[in-house]
């Protein structure tokens, strides 16, 4: 992407866009009452900073004039204001502008300011500098709030926060400070996803050492449409003989350590009970029986072969709009396909701040992806492609509730899967639901 220039909103896109996944890796150093952080994994030639100022009382000023005043001062020590100054007042308090810049190296440049008021009633600036380029933007922008959090663990240290002893000017890490500082040491977060997957990995054993034949009394399923999070949401009910249900099963029944999903997973195993032709499980907290819906579950046959493309799609406000895709080859072959479009208009895009569109698509070929940014001063995109086509085929191999994929990049893996209706034409891997599409009549 050549010369792309552009001018953020930095308070739109920054104090109101939902943070992901935070960055590991961020060098944190002071420069006389300043905070610095720097990302390490930015691509050489590139620059972004974040740049904390001392909190100061205001003693009266407006906190909308003081960042004007101040911004404009620091932002003259860059080079000459290239747009006319614009202020924006934060919906979580606080005011924000942005302006462009050349630097000596003959660079486009972008620099945004942003005001916080802290709990003891001080005022501090963030200041951002980073190259005018979209992907540099959204990767590190996007990480801006374990950033903040950092900075302002420090400010509340504020007799010492400035000492050059009590932040390392070495390379530290945003998710914990250092054991020799004075900064509190914080536990690295695992998001919501980061713990699913912990968890999974800790209640999963070699296949053949979980739960036995033996133990079953039925697999049951249960599948309907999401409308909050659009697609369909799936559950599978793992009946033990000895009287207790496994409500959320997602990992083939011989591969569950029964008595650590217990331990780690209390919320998803309760008792149940026969109710005519179907089940009843028991509501813990509220002592009630609930009828389960659904059917018992159609295993596969040892090797057997499919040749059928199955499709699952869906679509909301928070996800976007996807449609994956596995094709089965009667020759053991598998080919996988993703395909997916997001906005951010569900967090004010469009309205507060600018449009943030992303499409990506994964499959035999390799992966591509495209971001745009557009809006009020606003104007960019970027593309990035991959050679990972051997990730998305391989040979697979069915047995009982139980897929094996070998993956051309060297993956390989057993999870879930069966079919849940009669006819073969739909069936659940893991936690989805995949179906044959109909053509149109």
């Amino acid at each position: 992407m050549k010369n792309v220039r552009i001018l953020v909103l930095f308070g739109s896109l920054f104090l109101n866009f939902q943070v992901v996944l935070a960055q590991k890796g961020w060098t944190k150093t002071i420069s006389g009452d300043n905070l610095i952080y720097s990302p390490i994994t930015i691509k050489q030639g590139k620059k972004f900073n974040y740049i904390f100022f001392k909190p100061t009382d205001l003693n009266g000023q407006s906190e909308k004039d003081w960042l004007l005043a101040r911004a404009k001062k620091e932002h003259s020590k860059l080079g000459v204001a290239e747009t006319p100054w614009k202020l924006k007042q934060e919906t979580k308090g606080g005011w924000s502008v942005s302006n462009a810049y050349t630097n000596n190296q003959n660079e486009k440049m972008s620099a945004g300011y942003a005001s916080k008021k802290l709990s003891n009633g001080k005022v501090y600036m963030l200041q951002m500098i980073s190259s005018s380029d979209v992907a540099i933007l959204l990767k590190y922008g996007q990480q801006f709030k374990n950033v903040m959090l950092d900075a302002e663990s420090i400010f509340k240290q504020e007799k010492s926060w400035a000492n050059s002893s009590s932040v390392s000017k070495k390379s530290t890490s945003t998710s914990s400070t250092s054991k020799k500082t004075n900064t509190p040491t914080k536990k690295s977060k695992l998001t919501s996803k980061e713990k699913r997957l912990l968890t999974e990995k800790r209640i999963r054993t070699q296949p053949g050492k979980g739960v036995q034949p033996s133990q079953i009394h039925v697999l049951w399923v249960d599948s309907g449409v999401d409308v909050l999070m659009g697609g369909i949401k799936v559950d599978t009910y793992l009946f033990l003989k000895d009287g207790t249900v496994y409500t959320d099963c997602e990992i083939p029944p011989n591969e569950l350590l029964v008595k650590k999903s217990k331990e780690l997973q209390p919320s998803k195993w309760t008792i149940w009970r026969k109710a005519g032709a179907s089940y009843q499980i028991k509501n813990k907290k509220k002592g009630t029986w609930k009828t389960l819906k659904g059917n018992r579950v159609i295993a596969t046959q040892a090797n057997e072969k499919l040749n059928k493309k199955f499709i699952t799609t869906g679509g909301s406000q928070y996800r976007g709009s996807w449609e994956n895709s596995i094709t089965f080859k009667t020759n053991g072959r598998f080919e996988m396909s993703r395909f997916s479009m997001k906005d951010n208009s569900s967090i004010g895009g469009g309205t507060t701040g600018p449009s943030i569109q992303t499409v990506s698509k994964s499959d035999k070929t390799g992966t591509r992806g495209t971001t745009v940014v557009s809006g009020s001063g606003v104007g960019g995109g970027t593309t990035s492609q991959k050679n990972n086509g051997a990730a998305n085929t391989g040979n697979y191999y069915l047995k009982g509730n139980t897929i094996t994929l070998k993956h051309d990049n060297g993956y390989e893996h057993t999870e879930l899967f069966f079919f849940d209706k009669k006819d073969k034409q739909s069936f659940i891997f893991k936690d989805d639901r995949y179906w044959i599409r109909k053509l149109k009549q």
